[in-house]
Formats: C-alpha cells, sequence, structure tokens
C-alpha cells in the first residue's frame, strides 16, 4: 500500500541566506512521500532563484503571487495540497532529518487528528542535522490540550504541529489575512476541531528555530510596539474567543475568565502608549470594553486580576511606584 502523502506549505519572503539549507532540511526528510508547496510571496531578493532550484526534484512545487503576508502565502498553500497530512514550515527554520517519518509512525499507530512537537532555539542554522531522539509521546484529548493551549503549556505556531487536512479543510479553518499574531487563533481553532493529539518529546530539535533572525515578523513585533500592532492582538483573540464559545469547546466560565486576562494582560502590556496624548481616547474606549465584560460576565477576580485590573484603571500610580 502507497504510505500516506504529507504536504508541506513553505511561504517565501525574501530570506535568500536561509532558504536554502531550510529547503534542504525537507528534502533530505527519511520520510519520502512529501509534496512540498513553495509560496514565493512576492519576494524582492535572490529567494525565488533559490526555490526554483529546488524544482528538479519532483516533489517540490512553486507558486508566486504578489505581496500578500504569511497568513495568505500559507492560505494559498492550502489550495495545493492533496495529502492526508498538511504542514506548515517557515522558511528560515530547519527541520530534523526524521521529523515527518517519526511523526507518522505515531499518526499511524494511535487514532489520533494531531501531532505536536517542541523546538530547539538556534541562533544559526545548523550543518548537519542531528537526529531526533524521541522519549515521550503525550496523547491527550481535546479538552485538555485546548486548557493546555489557553495557559501556554504547549506552543501554538503553525510550525509546531502536523495535522490531518480535513480538519482544516472541513472547518473552513483559514490563517487571518493582513493580521500578525495570525498563529494563535489559528491553533485554537484546529485545537477545537479534533478528537486527540499527540505531543512528541525528546532531544535534538526536531524543529530548530531561528532566533531574532533581523527582518522577521515577530523580531519587529517585539521590538516596535504600536496601536495597530494591539488592535491586531485584540483582532485575534477576540475572534479566538467567539469561535471557541460557538464551539462549546470549554466551559464558558473558563473563558470568559480567559479572555478577561487577554484583554487585562493586552491592556497593560501596552500601556506605555498611553504617553502619546493622542492614543488616549483609543485606551479609554478599551478600557471601558474590558470593564463592561467584567460586569456582563460576572467575573471573579483573583489576586492577579486584581493586580491588572489597578495597573489598567490607575497607570499614573503604576508609574509612581516604579520611581520610588
Amino acid at each position: 500500500m502507497m504510505p500516506m502523502k504529507v504536504s508541506i506549505i513553505v511561504p517565501i519572503y525574501n530570506v535568500e541566506t536561509y532558504l536554502e539549507n531550510a529547503l534542504t532540511s525537507i528534502q533530505q526528510q527519511s520520510y519520502r512521500n512529501l509534496k512540498v508547496i513553495m509560496v514565493n510571496d512576492g519576494s524582492t531578493d535572490h529567494s525565488i532563484e533559490i526555490a526554483q532550484r529546488f524544482l528538479q526534484d519532483s516533489r517540490f512545487m512553486l507558486v508566486s503571487q504578489k505581496n500578500q503576508g504569511l497568513s495568505a502565502a500559507r492560505n494559498t498553500g492550502l489550495k495545493y495540497v492533496d495529502s492526508e497530512y498538511v504542514y506548515f514550515f517557515d522558511s528560515d527554520d530547519q527541520i530534523a532529518p526524521n521529523l515527518i517519518e517519526t511523526a507518522l509512525a505515531v499518526f499511524n499507530k494511535s487514532s489520533i487528528d494531531l501531532v505536536s512537537f517542541e523546538s530547539e532555539l538556534v541562533s544559526c542554522q545548523k550543518d548537519p542535522l542531528p537526529l531526533f531522539k524521541l522519549t515521550n509521546i503525550d496523547v491527550i484529548e481535546k479538552k485538555e490540550l485546548l486548557m493546555r493551549l489557553l495557559s501556554k503549556k504547549v506552543m501554538m505556531t503553525a510550525w509546531s504541529y502536523i495535522a490531518r487536512t480535513r480538519i482544516l479543510l472541513d472547518n473552513n479553518i483559514l490563517f487571518p489575512v493582513g493580521k500578525k499574531f495570525e498563529d494563535e487563533n489559528t491553533a485554537a481553532k484546529i485545537f477545537s476541531s479534533i478528537n486527540r493529539a499527540a505531543i512528541l518529546r525528546g532531544k535534538n530539535g526536531p524543529y530548530f528555530y531561528l532566533q531574532d533572525r533581523q527582518g522577521s515578523i515577530m523580531t519587529e513585533a517585539h521590538n516596535h510596539a504600536s496601536l495597530s500592532q494591539l488592535d491586531d492582538r485584540r483582532y485575534i483573540f477576540k475572534d479566538e474567543y467567539l469561535f471557541l464559545k460557538q464551539q462549546n469547546s470549554l466551559p464558558v466560565n473558563y473563558l470568559n475568565d480567559w479572555y478577561f486576562n487577554k484583554l487585562l494582560t493586552t491592556y497593560n502590556m501596552y500601556r506605555n502608549l498611553l504617553i502619546d496624548d493622542n492614543n488616549r481616547s483609543y485606551f479609554r474606549t478599551y478600557k471601558n470594553e474590558i470593564l463592561a465584560f467584567q460586569r456582563e460576565n460576572h467575573i471573579k477576580l483573583t489576586m492577579q486580576m486584581r493586580k491588572r485590573l489597578l495597573k489598567m484603571k490607575y497607570p499614573l500610580i503604576t508609574k509612581l511606584r516604579n520611581y520610588l
């Protein structure tokens, strides 16, 4: 019987320095039945020439589009998926040579819909890449997985899991276009649509994440706070909250507490923008939204929530304490 095929979607945008090693780590996978969908998202460097060299391998295909962002590139790649499993890979990172083989073996042994795995932070790309040494498989039900996701005990990035393709297609799950932090609510939607998942733990990756790359979306996001970035965060986790609530994936009280915490935490994360008088009206509206949500949903405040609420209500007092 023909082994199950895995489609790997690789969005590409101005990564000429890293792309060859990244694609080579896919090409050299011990599991051979792959379809690699490279999506050139309007690169202006030599990335497309590097990608074209891999077309000599019949498993690779290249699609080009005008620059629309990471989410749009991933969504474009999904249109070409014709396999049992799908994986989203970032074009400046690498994977251990036996990652796909290891994940597929777990899929075949267990009645699960998604395999998640850990990452190893690296300051430069690896050559040669070590084999992943699997030490533990944690099989968990949907509810537990979602609770771990919302409490940040499992990875939520698109490159940290391989899923059955039907999960995304049957539930019309796409990445939100034009928004940063898009992995967060997409992962929640996928996780809430499965029955069981397996989390792999071990040594050597299996995903090698190139940290602090200049020009990367996440590096820029961490270095430059803005109202636009705050808007994206608010949109992403509100969309996540409404989807999970509609799906009845978790108890309503649990979701309300989680969402209230997200509102508070995000407000305080960006409160330094209050220094600009032009932003005060924006934050006043946001603060009123948070207080209204607390009242309407009868949120019982924990000590941590109370501290965050005080920071939000009295930002000047918080600043004075920092100076004393």
